[in-house]
């Protein structure tokens, strides 16, 4: 699996573009009929990881409350009241091989469940079920449960709905890596209809070289395919251009560390005539993880940091209880900035507070998981200038490059995004002419700045740099970073006085 970032909850309306009319070798597609109402509804879920809990909470917390073997229950409810007519699966139902035992009971009473309501059970393993997977599907049998895509081959399976039909692609992991892509052996014919396909594959998009089955948003594209459902990733993201198959990583529904921050759940997709197409998220994970960022800027009262945090946490845990009936712990990452006098006793503070402080908004708990402390001292540059110590060069440098560089944390940001533009390679400054303009400074400073904005262009013009932009403005690059590194030295030498 590979994380990044939050999605909210969200609904997406949008037209699949028809699937390509050119006709191969056609493979028999099994039938499975479903008697819901059009359009055809899909609970779309991966990497539930049966068999691990959420991670980093209180000892108090009950581990089964925090389980994905929960979170399936959850979710088999959440099948049944929504009447859906496919749960589809893309990969990681199970955490490991050595998890089997604990993940069967609850695997198979889910299945049963879908099962007896009429509803088709479709999946295909990941890199992290790809041995035991296949061993639970055996044991489980039954036509209302289908593993596609056995041995890394291309699989089908038809889901009809009175005169409707919809098509279910898939491929499994057949070992832990796979480094090529799973869509170079895609070779299934035409179903024969035009009625719209869903493909359904554990894999890495737009990570070349990854051991996880990578594959292209462009790749996913270009096949027959109208709706794809990826696994592997957990945090979920919804890919939608006009005219192109959605891409769905739908993420894991019970966040399982602080590394999954934000809402975590399953979505329901609804496909309907015409292959129109609707998706919505539904949060359904029994923990949330979150940053929450506090600023103490000017504080030089600890009870007023102790009510600006809590008052904080507060107002976060309310806005989270109220989306979704699942959740019960809200675990989050506190990061306090701003300038504070109490700069140097604020993290010992607040460690007691990581550890006592526990927070409640109806059935919701609130903690803190860690804090980060990213204060910086108290300061007055124009009274520390009036010193001959080293903090008082740091304070005349800064004021001057603030007194002449308006603009220059502008021009600093352009040159920055400039530079990972990729456009033409700047040119090499002339002998006698000054570089750059936009900054200016005393004289007794001025060759410093020359020297810095000399370096910079060094930088630009060396080989392995070639091509980063011709719009950096040099002089400015270097007084954003002269700046910078005196704010920082200033900062760390006022705190080595305060710890004096």
């Amino acid at each position: 699996m590979r994380r990044q970032g939050e999605a909210t909850r969200r609904a997406r309306t949008g037209r699949v573009a028809p699937r390509p009319g050119a006709k191969a070798a056609r493979v028999a597609p099994q039938h499975t009929t479903v008697t819901s109402r059009l359009p055809v509804k899909i609970l779309c879920c991966g990497d539930v990881h049966i068999g691990r809990r959420s991670a980093r909470l209180p000892e108090h917390v009950d581990g089964r409350e925090v389980s994905s073997a929960a979170c399936w229950t959850r979710i088999v409810d959440l099948a049944l009241a929504e009447k859906v007519d496919v749960v589809a699966l893309s990969g990681d139902v199970v955490d490991q091989a050595n998890r089997y035992y604990e993940a069967t009971g609850p695997l198979e009473a889910g299945i049963r469940r879908l099962a007896e309501a009429g509803i088709l059970t479709v999946a295909v393993a990941g890199n992290h079920d790809h041995d035991v997977f296949p061993r639970l599907a055996d044991e489980l049998g039954g036509d209302r449960f289908r593993l596609l895509g056995r041995g890394g081959r291309w699989e089908r399976v038809t889901a009809r709905r009175g005169g409707e039909a919809i098509h279910v692609v898939g491929w499994s992991f057949p070992e832990a890596r796979v480094r090529e892509s799973p869509l170079g052996s895609f070779a299934l014919g035409s179903p024969g209809d035009d009625a719209p396909v869903l493909g359904l594959l554990h894999a890495d998009l737009d990570q070349p070289g990854s051991d996880y089955a990578p594959v292209s948003l462009a790749e996913l594209r270009a096949a027959p395919v109208d709706f794809w459902l990826l696994g592997h990733i957990h945090a979920p993201r919804l890919f939608e251009e006009p005219g192109a198959a959605p891409v769905l990583y739908p993420g894991s529904p019970q966040a399982l560390d602080p590394g999954e921050p934000g809402a975590h759940g399953v979505w329901i997709v609804e496909v309907g005539p015409g292959r129109s197409f609707r998706a919505r998220m539904v949060p359904l994970s029994s923990v949330r993880y979150d940053a929450v960022e506090v600023d103490v800027d000017g504080v030089a009262d600890p009870a007023e940091v102790d009510r600006r945090v809590t008052t904080a946490l507060r107002a976060h845990l309310a806005d989270v209880a109220s989306g979704g009936d699942a959740l019960r712990h809200l675990s989050c990452r506190l990061r306090v900035v701003g300038r504070t006098p109490l700069h140097r006793s604020i993290a010992a503070r607040l460690e007691a507070l990581r550890t006592d402080l526990e927070l409640g908004s109806g059935p919701v708990a609130g903690y803190v998981e860690s804090v980060e402390v990213r204060t910086r001292p108290a300061r007055d540059l124009a009274e520390l200038a009036q010193g001959n110590d080293p903090v008082g060069l740091l304070a005349r440098l800064l004021l001057a490059l603030e007194a002449g560089g308006e603009g220059r944390d502008e021009a600093a940001t352009a040159a920055g995004a400039a530079g990972e533009s990729r456009g033409k390679a700047a040119p090499p400054a002339d002998a006698g002419a000054p570089i750059g303009a936009g900054v200016a400074v005393s004289e007794d400073l001025e060759p410093l700045l020359r020297d810095a904005a000399a370096a910079v262009q060094d930088v630009y013009a060396a080989k392995p740099y070639l091509g980063l932009g011709d719009d950096v403005d040099a002089r400015a690059v270097a007084a954003g970073a002269l700046a910078r590194q005196a704010a920082l030295l200033l900062d760390e030498l006022l705190a080595q006085k305060e710890g004096a």
